[in-house]
């Protein structure tokens, strides 16, 4: 599934996303989404090379990581728009949920629809069901909506205050420290059960903070993993929902936003057994993590690889 033909004029490597980690896998599609929002015409495509899984950006025309950063903070200010919300957590009925979200002229707002959940509850239900990917809804203070709003609204300090965050992300291994609010518990180092820690996880003094810029990408990459009812319940795509298990492929070959979108719908990506025969289309790897919950909390753990 690579991305439409095109020559690669710049590779950039982007120290900063793990392959093992869903918070840098959602950045990286949200990478792909701003850049396409912003410069379509470069034709962002990501591989990831070498036996160490070092993700690389390509791109059809020749530019500096200053352009990269700039082109992302634009197209994350254009997409900014469809992630307004009427409450903190998606705690919608299933007639709330097409009010709030279906009919919208904004593309955008009908993807983050898709990727939120769906309006068709389960028989006897009427509340809308949610995706998996969605870890809080109002425990320890913490807002599912809320902070999807807060990451790609643009920060008090402007450009100024996002950029710098960026490049730290994408470029750099990433060092934490930042706005705890910006959270989606997506990291595995927000993994935090008791006897992984040296002191009480609920202390602030043990708390590790946020990756700013991998967070804000992560919200507008979200949008890629749509949901949709099924007769077992809701299914996201690169979820096997009866593990609680998110799952998403590890490309060989520079794949654009569209061939990752269409990797996370393959039913092979999903299933150990099958997921060898994805080799076909450029993919080396599988990464799975699994959720959990621990007490209100839920968390993502670090993917195991499966190499193909």
């Amino acid at each position: 599934m690579t991305s439409a033909a095109g020559t690669t004029v710049s590779v950039h490597p982007l120290h900063g996303l793990e392959p093992d980690n869903l918070l840098a896998f959602l950045a990286l599609l949200g990478l792909l989404r701003a850049l396409e929002a912003s410069q379509p015409q470069w034709q962002p495509r990501v591989d990831w090379a070498g036996d160490s899984l070092a993700a690389r950006l390509h791109l059809s025309l020749s530019v500096t990581s200053t352009d990269i950063v700039a082109a992302c903070d634009q197209g994350i200010s254009l997409l900014q728009s469809a992630y307004v919300f009427d409450r903190p957590d998606p705690n919608y009925t299933a007639e709330q949920f097409r009010s709030a979200f279906h009919g919208s002229s904004n593309m955008e707002r009908e993807r983050l629809a898709a990727a939120l959940g769906s309006d068709v509850g389960r028989q006897g239900n009427e509340m809308a069901e949610i995706t998996l990917l969605c870890t809080m809804s109002g425990q320890g203070h913490q807002h599912f909506l809320e902070r999807l709003n807060l990451a790609v609204k643009d920060p008090d300090g402007g450009v100024s205050a996002r950029r710098p965050e960026l490049v730290r992300s994408l470029f750099s291994p990433w060092r934490y420290g930042g706005n705890p609010k910006l959270s989606f518990r997506w990291d595995p180092l927000e993994d935090r059960r008791y006897a992984y820690q040296y002191g009480n996880p609920e202390e602030s003094r043990n708390k590790i903070g946020s990756e700013p810029g991998a967070c804000r990408l992560a919200a507008v990459g979200f949008t890629a993993f749509t949901s949709a009812p099924a007769v077992t319940g809701l299914r996201t795509i690169g979820g096997a929902r009866h593990r609680l298990e998110i799952c998403w492929p590890i490309v060989q070959v520079p794949t654009s936003l569209a061939g990752h979108v269409a990797l996370l719908a393959h039913p092979w990506l999903v299933q150990p057994d099958l997921s060898p025969r994805l080799r076909a289309y450029g993919v080396r790897a599988i990464a799975r993590s699994r959720r959990y919950t621990v007490g209100r909390f839920r968390s993502f753990e670090r993917a195991t690889i499966q190499p193909l």
